[in-house]
């Protein structure tokens, strides 16, 4: 048993790591990480070019509304008056004009823009409101500035985070983590369901079971699969760290000191306790998804029934995912901390809990216990399937058949 088992291991990731589709998905995934990585800063790039403004007004007027609006517009350029047209913003390449005016009442504001729709008034006013205040009130800069600045202290209460910058940084991190896991599950689940299938339906199986045992066979291939896995995430996981860390050429706002914080933050909440539990939920979520899929993969007899049978097993991955993300802001609500429980939700809802908040120890031991009795079930259920799925040829076994290995 362990002979055939170190030998479709070894055979299984000789063949996988050659093969077309797990190249192409290893590049496409690092193409997939460099795009989202960049995209934000091309993104940022691409809507400040569409927010360039030019102010028109009196000189003292202009100068003290500038800085107060270069959060939300780039100024570049400003003149004492003059119509607005199609050819003065042409002029200075800007996508509007905005044009202060002062009155006994305060400042009045008019928007010349290509795109009325996207001039946000909420912003204009938030952002001129301590000139209006100064205008309005005959305060000074300084005395308006004290009015409008509200300090706001944040506390944590039962918190694993001693402040918000820090609790941010561990969702961001908790998100990619849980990224990489729905992406390396899905991707390797299907990737295992495809080998079974193609040696069914090439009828190599039957040389296969007739010297190698079929549990053997079954579980050298997840295991391969596995450890394939592995690889693919620190590659992946590299790709981002690099990326990320050649990404601080900042911008004239302090862009760099930002993104500098943002990963001394992201250091600080990676600890070797959130690294092992990322370890140990992969592995469990995986082992428990790609034997169902091998098993399920075994019942076919042409590889265009793959959709049909991996359509339902594909659901649980993508309700894991979407309930792990709602356990990112609300990791303690009854909806989130039941599904820790369950198999096959557990691996990336438990996780993010993990990784969010303070998740009682017997909790963490209780999930745990679950499903490694989940994955020995499962081990257990596919095996028989897979012992006699992969024999039958011509026609897909019956629900009854099914059902009579399964409890055999």
């Amino acid at each position: 048993m362990i002979g055939d088992l170190s030998t479709v291991y070894v055979a299984e990731i000789m063949r996988r790591i050659k093969s077309r589709p797990f190249l192409v998905g290893l590049l496409v995934g690092v193409f997939a990480i460099t795009v989202l990585l960049k995209l934000p800063t091309f993104l940022v790039g691409a809507i400040n070019g569409s927010k360039t403004a030019i102010l028109i007004g009196e000189p003292t007027l202009t100068a003290r509304a500038k800085p107060l609006l270069s959060d939300d517009y780039k100024i570049v350029g400003s003149q004492s008056s003059g119509p607005v047209d199609d050819a003065l913003l042409k002029h200075y390449h800007a996508s509007a004009a905005i044009e202060l005016n002062s009155n006994a009442a305060g400042l009045h504001v008019t928007v010349y823009a290509h795109d009325p729709g996207g001039v946000a008034q909420g912003d204009l006013r938030r952002d001129l409101l301590p000139l209006q205040l100064e205008l309005a009130t005959g305060r000074n800069a300084a005395g308006v500035s004290k009015i409008t600045r509200i300090p706001v202290t944040i506390q944590a209460v039962a918190s694993r985070f001693a402040s918000a910058d820090l609790a941010s940084a561990a969702k961001g991190v908790a998100y990619t983590l849980l990224f990489f896991l729905y992406l390396l599950t899905i991707l390797n689940s299907q990737l295992v369901m495809s080998s079974v299938a193609e040696e069914k339906t090439s009828r190599i199986a039957e040389l296969l079971i007739a010297s190698v045992n079929p549990s053997a066979l079954l579980a050298g291939k997840v295991l391969a699969s596995a450890t394939l896995g592995f690889l693919q995430l620190a590659i992946w996981i590299g790709t981002a760290i690099f990326l990320g860390g050649g990404s601080s050429t900042g911008d004239a706002h302090g862009g760099s000191a930002d993104q500098l914080m943002s990963l001394t933050n992201a250091l600080d909440v990676i600890t070797p306790g959130l690294i092992a539990a990322f370890l140990i939920w992969f592995i469990i979520g995986f082992l428990q998804l790609s034997t169902l899929f091998a098993g399920a993969a075994s019942l076919i007899n042409r590889t265009e029934d793959l959709g049909s049978i991996s359509f339902p097993l594909v659901m649980p991955i993508v309700a894991a995912f979407l309930i792990a993300i709602t356990g990112l802001s609300a990791p303690d609500t009854p909806l989130v901390v039941v599904c820790s429980f369950v198999p096959l939700l557990a691996p990336f809802v438990m996780f993010v809990r993990i990784a969010v908040s303070n998740v009682p120890l017997w909790q963490i031991a209780t999930s745990l216990a679950i499903n490694l009795v989940a994955l020995y079930l499962i081990a257990i259920l596919a095996g028989k399937i897979y012992r006699v799925g992969m024999l039958l040829y011509g026609r897909a076994p019956s629900l009854r058949q099914v059902w009579s290995v399964i409890v055999s």
